[in-house]
């Protein structure tokens, strides 16, 4: 670490010379920090040019005075002020005074800037009005662990504000600057131009694009533009940075908004600590932001084979596998989220809440664990946080004091069943151990895992066993939970067995505690932001911000204020949900009016097909997996991540999933859809001409989704056939993982000039190397594997060569692929795309 002052020496007469910046050096990065008017430029070092930057990678803007009742565009600023927050079924109500009445005082001067004994770090005072407010420092931090080696890229910014309890960063805005990120957003994967209040809470049901302050009409069920179960104070810019803001206040998001040169930082706290990530690309950038704040890892293979839903008690769930597998339906797990108990109620079918399972429904439930075992499924069930009035555990909880409190008794709010609820204490240790104990008895009873469902309610003013402020641990709360079932995972995995579960909220520092995702309980319509198309954006932000393993409820889930899912909705979220990272069906609040795969034979046979196709990406998602646990890289992935095209950072309807761009169907009625391209040649993944990049007309009947492959790709798939990643010794003729062991089958397509395309399975050691054949060259007639003549069968579209364990084939007039490691038995299926 190389750091110099750069000392004031003397002034010139004038009085008007500027004073020269302090520097810090590390490696080729540069940080300036100007005391007045106070600002940070970040670039890299050079000689012979201004202030010694050769380019400004990014830079705050000026301090100053900040007009009175006006949001503060200006370098650094606090204020001090009075929320107040409503909690209504999950959702919040903040009402805070004017700017005109807690107006912001910006930072106007530094004072007593120097680098720091360590020489990591410069730190100054941050002044304002002619009085002291608080003290800073930027420095550079280590870099994160498990992230590309590189030069630095890590700069930490931290504002501690002593008279106000709110703080402001406002960096330059990009002319042509794109963020990505900020969690399950639902309307927008480029926020430019919006200002988002990040805090956890319900989306809402059918929820609009209303500001997020507009609290008109039934407020805590409708939901505005940016309410999310789980939004992220992180984002990445199409400039090559990536940053995130620590800590569990609120925070506020300017992006572009209020100033079109400002994006502004804010916390509702005296403390903002602020981490940059200057990689140079955004990947790289993802790369870093994702090893800082921690990655999930890799999760069991059974995650990425297609799951289903089966409720209404132990005969119909018995019936509903025994269903599945006479139907060849492709599936390894299959959850009952009636496990507690549930029946018909006016709004739909509603979920009991009890703790342990319900001897009415499922009175044989160790017996039918064994039975779905024995058939090759795991069998998931469903747990909350809630300790309802009429819940099972409740005199139990409240009794030993596990439950959150309010003025010396027990808190207590409507809850999901519009009676009296409480809430999980989970900041009390004891509370912990025997909610662990109680879930326990679950997974003793044969559960393999479950949704753990909400984390959004705890409200402000609760007391907390630790003494802390609820409205601090509000959003943390979601990441306490994620570490209640993260620990049971590791128990359970420790012991050798599968455990899965997934979850809905969430906040930074979740990313390594959870398993799954999922967006929560969209409509069942294709209403934008919180019905079938909302999925998409979600996943987006979701991605680039640390969770990579994401499945939707297929179907969706909320009928209040629309209609029950229709056959052709079931049909467009059954094709998103196969080319998602995980697959999985919900019956829906509307559980006997909602189409379902059993509805007809033609329904039956659509499931049966893509759940089969889903099935065969299993190596393919998994080796996605692998990227995600080394680099970061998410499984859906926008499209900007891999091809720099303006289009790209704002489209809301299309995304990678690894190399497939997929254009799913989100528009009623429709039978064909626009899709954007990327420049350069792409095939549709199903098989037809080549296609050059641009907007195109593709052709969707109800039982098709566009789907394109880049020239001189290869997909790695299973073999068609499997039915479960589980033995299943009860299911006669299934065919598990285990039965095709390495046998693999890869897809390759042609190319004029693409790179080598290499993928590797999930174990980083089993790869394929294909240098793609001319697409000039046809048909290959003649191959070899080792040197030996290999045999060509042709098929519609393309050629398939059969061989055995490792090595390289050969194709005469150009072409190869080369076959590492695996399994010297293994059965290779070649499928050569010639259209």
């Amino acid at each position: 670490m190389r750091a110099c002052l750069i000392a004031i020496l003397g002034v010139a007469a004038c009085g008007d010379a500027a004073a020269p910046p302090t520097v810090l050096d590390n490696g080729p990065l540069r940080v300036l920090v100007f005391a007045d008017p106070p600002a940070i430029q970040i670039g890299h070092a050079a000689t012979g040019t201004p202030d010694g930057l050769a380019d400004v990678l990014w830079e705050t803007l000026p301090g100053g005075g900040v007009a009175t009742g006006q949001p503060p565009a200006r370098f650094a600023a606090t204020r001090s002020e009075t929320a107040t927050a409503q909690m209504l079924f999950g959702a919040f109500k903040f009402t805070e005074p004017k700017l005109a009445d807690a107006p912001w005082t910006g930072v106007d001067h530094l004072g007593a800037v120097a680098v720091d004994a360590s020489g990591a770090a410069i730190t100054f005072e941050l002044r304002g009005g002619g009085k002291a407010l608080g003290t800073g420092s930027i420095g550079f931090a280590a870099e994160p662990a498990n992230t590309a080696a590189g030069d630095p890229t890590h700069v930490a910014i931290g504002l501690h504000f002593t008279g106000g309890n709110r703080a402001s960063l406002a960096a330059r805005c990009g002319a042509d600057e794109h963020f990505l990120g900020l969690g399950a957003q639902s309307w927008d994967v480029d926020h430019r131009g919006n200002t988002v209040p990040l805090w956890v809470q319900e989306d809402g049901i059918g929820k609009s694009d209303a500001a997020d302050d507009d609290y008109g009409g039934i407020w805590f069920l409708s939901g505005r533009k940016h309410s999310t179960h789980a939004p992220m104070p992180m984002l990445v810019s199409s400039q090559g940075y990536a940053l995130a803001v620590t800590g569990d206040a609120r925070a506020v998001f300017a992006l572009c908004s209020e100033d079109p040169t400002a994006a502004r930082y804010e916390t509702w706290s005296p403390d903002l600590d602020l981490h940059l990530f200057l990689a140079g690309s955004p990947t790289a950038a993802i790369d870093k932001l994702t090893g800082f704040v921690g990655r999930p890892d890799i999760p069991p293979t059974i995650v990425f084979a297609p799951w289903m839903d089966a409720i209404f008690g132990s005969a119909n769930v018995r019936q509903v596998a025994a269903d599945a597998r006479a139907a060849g339906i492709a599936v390894s797990a299959i959850w009952s989220e009636d496990w507690r108990g549930g029946q018909d109620e006016g709004t739909g079918y509603s979920l009991d809440e009890d703790w342990h399972y319900d001897t009415t429904l499922y009175p044989d439930f160790p017996q039918l664990a064994d039975d779905l075992h024995g058939l090759g499924f795991d069998f998931l069930t469903y747990n909350n946080t809630f300790v309802d009035s009429l819940a099972d555990v409740y005199d139990e909880a409240t009794t030993a004091g596990y439950t959150i409190h309010k003025d010396g008794g027990l808190y207590t709010f409507d809850g999901v069943k519009f009676r009296s609820t409480t809430l999980l204490d989970l900041t009390n240790p004891a509370a912990v151990t025997w909610a662990k104990d109680v879930y326990k008895v679950g997974l003793a009873a044969g559960a393999d895992g479950w949704m753990a469902d909400y984390g959004e309610w705890l409200p402000t003013d609760a007391v907390l066993a630790s003494g802390e402020d609820a409205a601090l641990v509000h959003n943390r709360y979601p990441r306490d939970w994620a570490q209640i079932n993260h620990d049971l995972a590791a128990e359970r995995q420790a012991a050798g067995k599968d455990f899965l579960y997934f979850m809905r909220a969430a906040w930074i520092g979740s990313q390594p505690l959870i398993q799954v995702f999922w967006p929560g309980d969209q409509q069942t319509d294709f209403s934008l932001g919180d019905g079938f198309p909302s999925v998409i954006p979600m996943a987006i932000g979701l991605g680039v911000t640390g969770f990579p393993y994401f499945g939707s409820d297929i179907g969706g889930y909320m009928s209040q204020s629309t209609v029950p899912t229709t056959k052709e909705l079931f049909f467009r979220w059954v094709e998103l949900g196969a080319l998602s990272p995980v697959m999985r069906t919900h019956h829906g609040r509307s559980a006997r009016e909602n189409w379902n795969w059993q509805k007809d034979a033609e329904t039956i046979a659509h499931f049966r097909r893509w759940t089969r196709f889903h099935m065969r990406l299993v190596p393919y998602l998994e080796s996605l997996a692998k990227d995600a646990h080394d680099r970061g890289l998410p499984l859906i992935r926008a499209i900007a991540l891999a091809y720099d095209e303006p289009w790209a950072w704002t489209i809301t309807d299309e995304y990678l999933l690894g190399d497939i761009l997929v254009a799913p169907v989100v528009t009623e009625g429709a039978t064909n859809r626009s899709v954007h391209l990327p420049v350069g040649t792409w095939y549709p993944l199903a098989g037809g001409a080549a296609i050059a990049g641009g907007v195109i007309t593709a052709d969707a009947p109800l039982t098709e989704l566009p789907m394109y492959v880049p020239e001189g790709a290869l997909i790695l798939t299973w073999p068609d056939g499997v039915d479960t990643v589980r033995a299943a010794p009860a299911a006669t003729g299934a065919i598990t993982a285990a039965d095709i062991g390495g046998d693999r089958t890869l897809w390759l397509w042609p190319s004029s000039g693409a790179a080598i395309a290499h993928r590797c399975e999930v174990d980083g050691t089993t790869c394929f190397d294909w240098t793609p054949r001319p697409a000039s060259a046809g048909a290959p007639t003649s191959a070899t594997w080792n040197g030996a003549p290999a045999t060509i069968t042709a098929g519609a579209g393309f050629v398939e060569i059969e061989v055995t364990g490792t090595g390289t084939l050969t194709l005469a007039g150009g072409g190869s692929l080369a076959a590492a490691s695996g399994d010297a038995a293994r059965h290779l299926v070649v499928r050569i795309y010639n259209p």
